[in-house]
């Protein structure tokens, strides 16, 4: 018994098949090539001027890299200098499914409205943990991203079905001086831009045209979606294969470049785990069982 018991442990860990790529800014953005996994998308709902947000958000940053590539984290800013052209057809597009109005901080786990307010965290952890258990293979879908003098390129697979949307988030984006702004001078993974890939050759794409100037291009070359940010200093890409008609999506990774805090951060986490896990299964299996006449 003891013997299934830790074989069970090893398989449970080694079937987290969530998969992401964080570089880390101590050096040069590098070549990257992933695939479509089974990180959970996790959306929030914020504004600039919104006090819980301002309570609320500087978690989320900590939490984003403790969770590594278990989930991706955006932030959908909505009525301040922060919206645009891709928050607005980010939130449309959970219209499809869920055309209620929420106000702010309000939370989509795997496209689903999970929780709202201030104290709703424990609710979309909980959503994370149950999305993990089920989320089933994806379609091997190929990103890769690589870097020049004219900006970041972004190579992809086209999906056979569904859709492949492709978020372009800012970290640590400074808050313009003037606004009612009842938190820190940044804020974290803000939705710039989005593109969304549609089996054939039909595409969308949404610049970020905010309220304030931010100098943000996405653009189409001969097939090769290119984009720029001349703020930016710290940014992620998240692929997001999904329903066109919306609803839970079928795979989610994430290209970061930012700075790695801590340990336990990405497949590090997963190593500890796993390296734990041989060294239970192995107490299990190897630990002498006392019988009642050893006992006696």
């Amino acid at each position: 018994m003891r013997a299934i018991i830790s074989i069970l442990i090893l398989v449970l860990v080694m079937s987290q098949t969530t998969s992401a790529v964080v570089q880390d800014l101590a050096g040069e953005f590098e070549r990257t090539e992933v695939k479509i996994g089974r990180t959970v998308l996790v959306e929030e709902r914020t504004a600039i001027w919104c006090p819980s947000c301002a309570q609320i958000d500087p978690e989320l940053a900590a939490v984003a890299q403790s969770h590594g590539s278990r989930a991706a984290l955006v932030a959908l800013h909505t009525n301040d200098a922060f919206e645009n052209n891709a928050s607005r057809a980010r939130m449309q597009y959970q219209n499809l499914s869920d055309s209620r109005s929420y106000g702010t901080p309000t939370f989509f786990v795997d496209h689903q409205m999970t929780a709202e307010g201030f104290d709703a965290w424990q609710d979309v952890q909980r959503r994370i943990l149950s999305q993990e258990s089920t989320r089933e293979k994806p379609e091997e879908i190929f990103i890769e991203e690589n870097s020049d003098q004219f900006g970041i390129h972004v190579d992809f697979d086209r999906p056979s079905h569904g859709q492949l949307t492709l978020l372009f988030l800012e970290h640590d984006r400074v808050v313009p001086e003037g606004l009612d702004n009842p938190g820190e001078e940044t804020r974290d993974r803000v939705l710039v831009m989005m593109a969304v890939i549609f089996p054939g050759t039909n595409s969308t794409l949404y610049h970020s045209n905010s309220s304030f100037d931010d100098g943000y291009t996405l653009s189409w070359d001969a097939g090769d979606l290119s984009w720029q940010d001349p703020s930016a200093t710290s940014w992620s890409v998240i692929a997001v294969h999904e329903p066109i008609d919306g609803g839970e999506p079928y795979g989610v990774v994430e290209i970061a470049y930012r700075e790695i805090i801590g340990t336990l951060a990405g497949d590090n986490y997963l190593a500890i785990i796993f390296g734990v896990s041989i060294l239970l299964g192995a107490l299990m299996v190897f630990t002498p069982i006392r019988t009642k006449d050893e006992e006696e």
